[in-house]
């Protein structure tokens, strides 16, 4: 007979191992999303304003920064108070904030996509050319009502959230089926549907976006190579195709992540719980340091305090 049972020290080995990677993709999506605030910030107040494209990297690096930060909190909070009093307080407190700054990441990020995709690509579609011409002014109107409308949709979820949150501080369990019990243990699992729609939502438009540059980018490479242009230029559009593909690798992973996490299968305490956190952190932060290589900008000065602290001193 097999025995499949795992030691406790293979489990803490595991946590430990969990908790070590989560820590550097956070990290590295804390640095990598405060350097693009911290660089477009100092820009704006220095000029006053701010092109779309920055104010969608801006808007988009902030949220993310938040996220990533909270999730590293509601993390830590598991670990240290395990399922205890104290830490549902935690989670019950960060869990909106958490949610606003997730949901206007996932609306910067696929703007941004359109944004890119609008700007870079060549297509003779009438409806294509009036975007293109105006894409500038869209952009930042379509971020403002892509956020109002989800706000408006989370309303009638909260005002229910509320009111089964005192039903259960006064019963401990709601009297029904056990759907009705389960969202006692986790009163979040309201919001869960209206999570996922909207990530869906976001995860075809910037599919859409991805396919149509990598498109327009494989058939301006083919007319480069036809017309003789240099290898120079034509690898640089290869190395753009690898970055986007590269991207939308990771997204896929994280929507993946948040198809899991919407329908409330794993238990946030635990190394599945973990993995999940960390793929859901590892979209963001390898999105961040992908923007900061391919923005000629953020990329320079990235290059100059790097070599900066490269010096000997």
């Amino acid at each position: 007979m097999v025995n499949n049972s795992t030691s406790p020290l293979d489990i803490r080995l595991w946590d430990i191992f969990s908790w070590i990677i989560f820590g550097i993709v956070s990290l590295i999506g804390i640095l990598g999303n405060g350097f693009i605030v911290v660089v477009n910030g100092h820009q704006w107040l220095q000029s006053k304003k701010m092109v779309p494209c920055d104010f969608l990297l801006t808007t988009l690096s902030t949220s993310r920064f938040l996220v990533h930060l909270i999730l590293l909190v509601n993390s830590s909070a598991l670990y240290f108070f395990l399922q205890s009093t104290r830490h549902i307080y935690i989670a019950e407190l960060i869990y909106f904030p958490w949610t606003l700054s997730i949901m206007v990441s996932h609306w910067c990020a696929t703007w941004l996509s359109v944004f890119y995709c609008v700007k870079v690509t060549s297509f003779a579609n009438p409806l294509f050319l009036w975007m293109k011409a105006r894409i500038n002014v869209l952009i930042p109107k379509l971020l403002g009502i892509s956020i109002v409308i989800s706000m408006v949709l989370y309303l009638p979820l909260l005002v229910s959230l509320f009111g089964q949150k005192k039903d259960c501080n006064v019963t401990g369990t709601l009297l029904g089926n056990v759907s009705q019990n389960d969202v006692c243990n986790n009163i979040f699992i309201i919001l869960l549907p209206l999570d996922f729609f909207l990530s869906f939502i976001n995860f075809c438009l910037s599919t859409i976006s991805f396919i149509l540059l990598l498109t327009s980018l494989q058939k301006h490479r083919r007319n480069m190579k036809k017309s003789g242009v240099t290898d120079l230029s034509i690898q640089v559009h290869i190395k753009v195709m690898k970055s986007l593909l590269f991207c939308f690798f990771f997204y896929l992973l994280y929507f993946i992540a948040m198809i899991i996490y919407t329908k409330n299968v794993i238990d946030n305490g635990t190394v599945d719980g973990m993995l999940i956190n960390i793929l859901l952190s590892l979209f963001p932060s390898v999105h961040s340091i992908i923007l900061i290589l391919t923005n000629p900008k953020l990329k320079e000065i990235s290059a100059h305090i790097l070599n900066i602290r490269q010096r000997p001193s």
